[in-house]
């Protein structure tokens, strides 16, 4: 037996065919309206038009209403995309990863003739008149920055990356950060290690989260007990680095090695190491996540989760771009896995430290 169509599809259905045969020319009724005429609940023509505004069929002006995207009420194109980091991110795009992500974004926006603008909510209150001028939006998203993803999602196409929005209407583009940290374990233990320690980053997002959570199923794959004294909560900061590192050494028995949530941590605790006067990889193990240019650099070379940065350019400007012209998605949640990048800061744990 057929399933029966869902009901929002229905919704946009009947829009649409409003829209072909003139009934509907211009602002659409409100919502509640269109739920009463119709016969739906209010959540399925949200819904319904949510939907359809993401593909670029009706556009929403806060306060006024939600209108045809026709020739004569649509914006008018300007091939720029906007790139929008929350200001509260340390060092923002100066940041060593996003400045990857940014330059990735503006190399893959240019191949296809557009420009990228960054703009973040420093200046709250403009985010509506940056929005205005922009044919989309990719944002780096973050559970706190849901209001203001909404804000932009109202006026221009949307796309995230980093984390997805609790909007599963809005396309993502994540990394599987889960099982990225899990191969670190793995790889850890091969060479030995069971004592193995965490460094977290800030665990108010799925990145966080889920590279905690690789941290401990990689433990427990192996049979090693999860042990609190192994964690340090981080910032993603290379003070953070520092003061974990720090930390770990104050340990009656410290690790044998250290995974990081990210590189930046990774380097600030390469630094305090090597000021107590231990050798890595000999003496400590040390891995991180990101694969910022540095990485490879430094000496000893990190070894780190490199990040698919290229393909989270190439996959959420695929995705934009398909918003912008209108044209339905096949997959709006895309999950890009991560390659651990073997270097020299690993060893063989010492036999009598691993037991």
């Amino acid at each position: 037996m057929q399933k029966p169509t869902p009901k929002y599809l229905l919704v946009e259905q009947y829009i649409k065919q409003a829209i072909k045969k003139g009934k509907i020319v211009d602002k659409l009724p409100g919502e509640r309206t269109l739920a009463k005429d119709l016969g739906f609940s209010y959540m399925t023509i949200r819904k319904a038009i949510d939907n359809l505004v993401a593909e670029g069929i009706l556009y929403k002006v806060p306060t006024k209403g939600t209108f045809i995207a026709d020739k004569k009420s649509a914006k008018k194109t300007t091939h720029t995309i906007g790139y929008f980091l929350d200001a509260s991110i340390a060092s923002g795009l100066t940041s060593p990863y996003y400045s990857l992500i940014f330059d990735a974004l503006e190399k893959e926006t240019a191949l296809h003739g557009y420009s990228l603008v960054y703009f973040s909510d420093a200046g709250n209150g403009n985010i509506e008149k940056i929005v205005s001028k922009l044919d989309g939006v990719i944002i780096s998203s973050f559970p706190r920055i849901e209001n203001i993803i909404q804000r932009i999602k109202n006026i221009a196409p949307v796309t995230v990356i980093d984390n997805s929005s609790s909007d599963k209407t809005i396309p993502s583009v994540i990394i599987d950060n889960f099982n990225a940290v899990v191969d670190s374990v793995d790889y850890l233990v091969s060479l030995g290690h069971q004592r193995i320690a965490f460094m977290t980053g800030l665990e108010d997002s799925d990145v966080g989260k889920d590279r905690c959570a690789g941290y401990r199923s990689g433990l427990n794959k192996h049979a090693i007990k999860f042990d609190q004294a192994l964690v340090f909560r981080g910032n993603y900061s290379f003070k953070a680095g520092i003061h974990g590192a720090e930390y770990f050494l104050s340990l009656e028995q410290p690790p044998t090695a250290i995974m990081c949530a990210n590189d930046s941590m990774a380097l600030g605790a390469m630094r305090k190491l090597y000021e107590a006067g231990l050798e890595i990889p000999n003496d400590m193990s040390v891995t991180g996540f990101d694969d910022i240019e540095v990485a490879s650099q430094i000496q000893p070379a990190l070894t780190t989760i490199a990040a698919p940065i290229n393909q989270i350019a190439k996959r959420s400007f695929d995705l934009i771009h398909h918003l912008i012209q209108g044209n339905e998605l096949d997959n709006r949640h895309i999950a890009l896995p991560a390659k651990l990048v073997i270097r020299q800061s690993c060893a063989k744990a010492k036999k009598s430290e691993a037991a």
